[in-house]
């Protein structure tokens, strides 16, 4: 199968989007991947998917528009071209068209080409890093904390009114830092007690981040954004502002931190790693009342799952009051999983593609033909890109679900259409499939409200 890919980073780039799409389809691809990712990502969704079909060896031929599509690390393009070869997949290069890859002079060529994708890379980062660099030596601050706003480049006292209290920002953030303080306060308590109060919600990470911010103390901070867990790796200037707390009460929260930690840290840490409930669809199982994640949070013999959400931020959050056990959800999804494989038995499963749209793309398609009717001006133009280029997206995602759908179809009649086996299946068998064919599974007040599998069938 000859197939393309397609890439930008951003999604303003998006028209860059279309007119490779539109290339690719002219040199007679009968599937494209597309990604909005960095070049620098070896991540990209659908660049890993294609480089799995490869594998599997449903792909002879690979087009793309430019070199630098396929990434702009020397090392990626370096590894995907050397796997392509290995498998003995052609690479097709619209713009710089190379007989045999595998040649000295098709060998040298692409690592120019390549190593060239690079430099434009780093340079278009060292630029940003000397604008950074500009930036830190004035001081200026970043986007300021709860508590304070940003004028002129500097922190200063966030005086904006919070309605309907009546208090300024600032005055709400010192309540924070008092209340946090009080005996025998949490940061669990803490959270539920604002958001009563004031409807200002944080995360317990998100409180605890806060409290910890040398912004509070009246320092600016910098080099945060890849060691928010790691302040020594922080570059702090001292004394820059109007601080919110003292040095002295700093001390304070960090022992009432630790104090927490000995108390509470183990609060959410649940079964065991040995056990089911640390395993079995973890991170699958949705809260049918405020949508949150449930979890197993504690070791007891009935596993019972609680929404995260209600345990942080309290009833006002969410209404999912009774626990659901593990195991009663394990049951629900294993019979919607052999029933769904027992009824695909009954289906004659093509390997070719389909052209019928999905119900999403004819509301696509239907909306991009009243946009196209209304008088053009700079927002319409840019809503018909947005869903030209959405459109694009599903129907290649269409594509390849027909493609990858036959192989899913036949592990899932296996692994769920044998009863007897699947009393026997390991737990991290059943870990791995739960993840491939379980959408999520919504609870409610002890009970299992629906199992929403992945369409494999197209």
């Amino acid at each position: 199968m000859r197939v393309g890919y397609v890439r930008v980073s951003k999604f303003e780039q998006r028209d860059a989007l279309t007119q490779q799409t539109a290339r690719i389809e002219k040199a007679s691809c009968s599937l494209i991947f597309s990604d909005i990712e960095s070049g620098r990502s070896d991540s990209r969704k659908n660049f890993n998917k294609m480089l799995a079909m490869c594998r599997e060896g449903q792909i002879k031929e690979i087009v793309i528009t430019r070199i630098d599509r396929l990434g702009r690390s020397v090392m990626t393009i370096a590894k995907t071209i050397a796997l392509l070869e290995k498998l003995n997949i052609k690479l097709v290069i619209l713009d710089a068209p190379v007989e045999d890859a595998s040649s000295p002079f098709g060998w040298f060529s692409l690592n120019q080409m390549a190593g060239l994708a690079e430099f434009e890379s780093r340079l278009l980062q060292s630029r940003v890093n000397h604008g950074l660099e500009h930036f830190r030596e004035q001081n200026k601050a970043y986007q300021p904390p709860f508590g304070f706003a940003r004028v002129d480049g500097k922190y200063v006292a966030d005086l904006t009114i919070h309605q309907p209290s009546g208090k300024t920002n600032w005055a709400i953030a010192q309540e924070i830092i008092q209340y946090f303080l009080s005996e025998k306060t949490s940061l669990r308590n803490t959270i539920q007690h604002f958001i009563k109060e004031f409807n200002i919600q944080f995360s317990p990470p998100g409180l605890r981040s806060w409290l910890l911010n040398p912004v509070l103390r009246g320092h600016t901070r910098y080099n945060v954004k890849f060691n928010r867990v790691n302040p020594e790796k922080w570059d702090i200037r001292e004394n820059t502002h109007q601080p919110l707390i003292s040095k002295e009460v700093y001390q304070q929260i960090e022992t009432r931190l630790r104090e927490n930690q000995r108390l509470w840290g183990r609060n959410f840490e649940g079964a065991t790693q040995t056990d089911i409930g640390a395993r079995l669809l973890s991170g699958q199982i949705i809260c049918g009342s405020c949508g949150g994640k449930c979890y197993v949070h504690d070791a007891k013999r009935s596993m019972g799952l609680r929404c995260k959400r209600r345990r942080v931020y309290g009833e006002t959050a969410c209404s999912n009051r009774t626990a659901v056990s593990l195991l009663k959800v394990v049951d629900a999804v294993d019979a919607a999983l052999t029933t769904r494989a027992i009824k695909l038995r009954d289906y004659v499963v093509s390997n070719q593609p389909s052209n019928q749209d999905t119900p999403e793309i004819i509301e696509l398609k239907s909306r991009l033909e009243v946009l196209r009717k209304l008088p053009r001006d700079s927002i319409i133009e840019e809503a018909i890109d947005r869903t030209v280029v959405k459109i694009q997206q599903l129907q290649q995602q269409n594509i390849q679900f027909a493609f990858v759908g036959a192989s899913l179809q036949k592990e899932l009649i296996d692994s769920f259409g044998d009863v007897e086996f699947l009393e026997v299946m390991p737990d991290e068998t059943k870990k791995d499939l739960y993840k491939k064919f379980v959408k999520e599974v919504k609870v409610l007040n002890g009970n299992v409200i629906a199992v929403l599998l992945v369409e494999i069938l197209r």
